[in-house]
This record gives structure tokens, sequence and C-alpha cells, in this order.
């Protein structure tokens, strides 16, 4: 009996211990979920949201390295840039999805959705090893996912950039204190932390504050802070380094540094010690969420204000300091070392401001909620209640905020009808809007769009530009000479005011060359060659010219130009073959036509031309063959080109 007795007793222990590690468990992970889970929430109109006219052009539909995904396109990813950056893990990401799903922004903005749950789950992970409380490490992973100063992150198909270098670089930071706990894996963890990093640095440029992130946690973990522990990191601060000078280097390249402004260097100190402020009390109650945040025309006294105020902050951080405020300190040095670069002292693009900075650094504030809440709930038990209704309702204000910010971003049209609700003296809203009305066929409300940015700023010819296009594009089809006019004089005006820029002369040259004024078409036409060669669109418009006049070998050269720029370009390769076609080269059209037809194998008119090349070198069977395709694709085609095949 007391055998049994001792039996029951061993078995009913065995049960309590299982029972307490499944409470364990689920206590440490119901936090994650509730977070994962809500933020999946707030951000399902993320999910309805197209493509909008800012960036997403240049970065996805009109990417010439995604038209294909082949070797040739990946090779083009990794060693081209866009719009000066440099971030090819990022746009891989979207041809794989393209070649997959074909070009879905659903699939896109899933994707997205999905790389900031990870992001998400690698911060709450990161809670937890910096000692937090499952509770508390919940409360950064919660306000990490649905901060609304997220939404540009994740909302945005261009920043695809930016949630999948923060997954890599969450997931460096989760495993380099991994590997300062585990000594007897150490260098397993330090390679996987490399590794990461270099994965998170080719997604996005801001990624370079990493080994300045690892100092700070190295100070919160209490590692001693000396030349040793920097020694430590040397080969991520080499990455760093070298990272940063080629995205300098890209970035001045591609005009993107030149000054936008004329602040003097104090003006550019003042910008960034304001920025630093707004960032702050954006993350405390993000207002005037707006995707553009313009630089002013002159420094106002606000900005003197709030760069005064970093010198109380400092003084506050001082006596955190002395005090031994461990983790205040930490958490706004992590704030600082992956802000510090976006300050814009240095300006870059078009505003001084953006939320998307902040999708990093902030993890920095977030984990201070979470430590505070957590020393705050430890010490002053009586006032737990009230804190956490307070905190419930402060995290639900941020769910709607967020829920509704999500829906500014479903197109152009909406996304910039935003930014006028602030900013309606300026005229990049104006032109960028426009540009969602014409590719949507609203003619009018883009030419109404145009016309108002150009009373705004009347002397920038790149809207004189676009509104020619729109007027070229709305009298072409109609064969309506008047418009066109409109067109050249826009093209005129605008390079009267930006003589520097090839594309003003490229569509000159089409819409004189649509009127039948050759010559002159022609003279446009070399001068937008020569002062932007790297440009496909002056040699397509030439070719055209050099067609039309029955100039072939001229127009051959041109599209080889252009298809060493731009390679998937079906269109291209048609005319290509058909000039060579017309020159009697047969063969050699019909590998022409090939390669148009490896792009889109359904244009009727690529196998109609490809019949006919393969009827003139003899090949009656595979001649009839492409004729018959070509009817099938809905190509009429000439009862000539049957003749001697039936």
């Amino acid at each position: 009996m007391a055998r049994k007795k001792s039996l029951k007793k061993k078995h009913a222990t065995k049960a309590a211990i299982h029972t307490k590690n499944s409470n364990n468990l689920s206590n440490t992970l119901l936090p994650l979920i509730i977070a994962l889970v809500a933020t999946a929430i707030v951000f399902i109109p993320s999910l309805m949201n197209d493509f909008v006219t800012w960036d997403d052009d240049v970065n996805i539909l009109k990417n010439p390295n995604l038209q294909v995904f082949d070797w040739r396109s990946i090779k083009g990813i990794f060693t081209d840039t866009v719009i000066g950056n440099y971030n090819p893990l990022s746009i891989l990401s979207l041809a794989i999805e393209k070649a997959i799903f074909g070009l879905n922004a659903t699939v896109i903005h899933v994707n997205n959705l999905l790389l900031h749950l990870v992001c998400v789950f690698f911060v709450y992970k990161i809670g937890i090893q910096l000692k937090l409380s499952p509770i508390a490490a919940g409360i950064v992973a919660l306000l990490f996912g649905i901060h609304p100063m997220r939404v540009e992150s994740v909302a945005w198909v261009t920043e695809r950039k930016d949630v999948l270098y923060g997954a890599f670089y969450f997931a460096a930071i989760y495993n380099y204190i991994r590997y300062i706990h585990f000594d007897k894996k150490r260098k397993g963890y330090l390679w996987l932390t490399i590794g990461l990093f270099i994965l998170s640095l080719l997604s996005k440029i801001q990624a370079v504050a990493l080994p300045l992130s690892f100092l700070a946690i190295d100070y919160f973990l209490k590692r001693a802070v000396n030349l040793k522990l920097i020694l430590e990191k040397a080969i991520f601060f080499l990455l760093s380094l070298v990272t940063g000078l080629m995205g300098i280097f890209f970035l001045s390249k591609e005009g993107s540094l030149d000054q936008v402004t004329e602040y003097n260097f104090l003006e550019r100190i003042m910008v960034g010690g304001y920025s630093y402020i707004v960032y702050l009390a954006k993350f405390i109650f993000p207002y005037e969420m707006s995707p553009l945040y313009p630089y002013p025309s002159a420094i106002g006294w606000e900005f003197y204000a709030g760069t005064a105020l970093l010198f109380p902050i400092i003084g506050g951080l001082y006596y955190a300091f002395k005090k031994g405020q461990t983790a205040l300190l930490f958490g706004v040095a992590f704030f600082t070392f992956n802000v510090v670069f976006m300050l814009q002292v240095v300006g870059a693009g078009q505003g001084f401001i953006a939320d998307r900075f902040t999708y990093v650094p902030y993890f920095g504030l977030f984990f201070l909620v979470g430590y505070y809440y957590q020393q705050i709930s430890q010490q002053k038990r009586t006032f737990s209640k009230g804190l956490n209704i307070g905190l419930a309702a402060y995290l639900f204000v941020f769910g709607v905020m967020t829920w509704q910010q999500n829906k500014i971003w479903k197109n152009g049209g909406t996304l910039w009808t935003h930014v006028l609700k602030y900013y309606n003296k300026i005229d990049t809203p104006y032109s960028n809007r426009a540009q969602f009305y014409r590719d949507q066929g609203n003619i009018n409300q883009a030419l109404a769009d145009y016309t108002k940015a150009i009373e705004i700023n009347p002397d920038k010819g790149s809207t004189y530009n676009s509104r020619g296009k729109t007027y070229f594009d709305l009298g072409g089809p109609k064969n309506d000479r008047n418009l066109v006019q409109q067109a050249i004089a826009d093209y005129t005006q605008g390079i009267e005011y930006a003589p520097e820029l090839g594309e003003l002369y490229a569509n000159r040259g089409a819409a004189l060359g649509y009127l039948g004024k050759n010559q002159a078409a022609l003279v446009d036409l070399n001068k937008a060659i020569e002062l932007e060669p790297d440009k496909p669109g002056g040699y397509a418009n030439r070719s055209l010219l050099y067609m039309q006049s029955g100039n072939y070998e001229l127009a051959i050269q041109d599209h080889t130009a252009y298809l060493s720029m731009n390679p998937y370009d079906a269109e291209v390769w048609y005319e290509r073959g058909l000039g060579k076609s017309r020159l009697g080269q047969h063969q050699a059209a019909i590998e022409d036509y090939n390669q148009a037809l490896s792009i889109d194998r359904q244009r009727g008119v690529f196998l109609m031309q490809r019949g006919l090349a393969y009827k003139n070198i003899g090949n009656k069977t595979q001649a009839a063959a492409d004729l018959r395709l070509a009817q099938e694709s809905g190509a009429n085609v000439p009862a000539s080109y049957w003749n001697g095949l039936q």
C-alpha cells in the first residue's frame, strides 16, 4: 500500500509540473499572440490597396529588371540602383513575387504585412531577452505592431525595403544577444548575425546603424564598453562604412543629394534638431501623418525652439547616466543611433521628415514603455488597474488611427488628396495626383492638377513636360493637331526652365515627328540623346523617326542602344526585327521576333511577322503555323501572306 501511495504521489507531482510548464508556456505565448493578431487586424485595410504614384512606378511598374525574371534581370537588380537607392534584396523579393503571381498589388501588400509580423515576433523575443516580463514584452511588440507611424512602412509597396531590412535587423539583434549569453556557441551566433546584417544592408541602407545598436545593447547588459568591445564589432563597422559610402555615392550620382533649399549649415543643423524633436513628439501622439513633409521656404522660429529643446534633454540624460538609469539611456540611445542618419542635415529627397524613418528607431522608445510599465506594476500595485485601463485605451486609439491611416494609401488619388489637406501651397501633390488621374484616363482632371502645379511653381520644367505628355496622349489618338501643338508649347516652355532635361527634347521631338516635321524632330532627338545618353527614351523616339523615313540601319542602331538599357521591351524587339526584315535580314529578324514573343507570347502581330520571315527563308511549315497562331490571337493576317503556303 505504501508503494502504491508513493507511485500515486510521484505521478501527481509529474502532472503538476506538466500543468505548471503548460501554464508558463501559455503565459509566455499569449502576449505575443495578442500582439500578432492585433497587428494583423489593424492592417487589414492595407491589403485592399493598389500601387501609388510615388516611386512605385520606377521601383516596380516600370523597372526594367522586373519585366522578366531571368539571370539577366537578377544581375541587373544587383548592379543597378533605383533613384539612387541600392536595395537589391527588396527589389529581388518583388521580382520573385511578380514571377510567381504576376503584377499583383494584393500579394505584395500581404507579404509586406507578413514581414511586419516577423518584425513584431522578433521585437517580442528581444524584449524577453532583455529581461522584460511576457506582458511587458507583449506591450513593446504591440506598440511596434500597431503604432500609426508604422503605416507608411507597411502600406506603401515601395517600402518593402523597410519591413524587409527590419526583419533581418531584429533577427540580427536577437542572435547578437544570444551570442552574448551563450559562450559555448558564440562563433556560430556571430557568423549568423553577420549574415543577417549583410541581408539587412542589401535591403536598405538604414541598416548601417546596427553596430551602434549593438553597443547600446552592450551597455544595457552591463558589458564594459571599451576599445576591445568596439574591435569585437570591427567587421560590422567595416560593412557599415562601405555600405554608407556606396549609398552616398549612388545618391550623389543620381542628384538626390543636390540641395533642394538654400539653407546654410546652421539652418541645416536646425532642421536635424527639429526633426529629432518631432519624431519624439509623434512617438507620444502621431499628428499630421502626411506621406510628404516638404521643406519650408524659410526656417521658422519652431526650428530654433525645437533644437533648443535638445539641451535640456541632453542634460536630463546626463543626470540619468549619473544615477545609473541604464534602461532609459539604452532606449534613447537605440532611438538616436538609428534615427540620426535620417535627420536630413545633409538633405536628400523632397521632404525633411518621413514617418518611415522611425520604423526601427522607435523600438528603443517602445522598449522604455514596456520597461517602465513593468517597474510601475511591480512597485505600485495599487495603480495597476488604472495603468492597465489607461494603456488599453491608448493602444485602442492607436489601433483605430492605424486602421484609418492605411486607407490613404489605397491609390495615388487618395494619397495626394490627403497630403493636400496639409500642404496645398506646393506643386508636388498636384503633379503626382495628376499622374494618377492620367493613368486612370481622367485626362481633364489630370490637366487641371498639372495646371494648378504650374500656377504654384511656374518655373519647373518637369511639370511642363508632364502636362505636355498629357496633351499629346489626348491629342494623338484623336488626331487632334491642336492638342499636339499645345503639347509642343509646353515642352518648349519646359526647355526654357530646364534646358538640361533631355526628356523634354525627346518628347518634343516625338510630337514634331507626329506632325510630320521630321527635320526639326531629328534635331530635338539628337539633343535629347546628347544630354542624356544613358536614358532610353530618346533612342526609342528617334528609331521611330528613322523607321518612318526608311532609314532602317540607323533605326536598328537606336533599337540596339535602347535594348541595352531596357532589354525587356517586347515592342522594341519587334520593331528591330521589322527593320531587319525590311533590309532582307530575315533570319536575324526571326531572332528578334523570338525575343519579343518570349516577353509577350500573346501578340498576334509578332507571330504574323515572324511567319512572314519564315516564309521568306523558305520554311513554309513554320510560316503557316505562325500565321495560324496569329489569326487565333486576333491578328488580321493579309491574304498575300498565305500565298504559296496553302
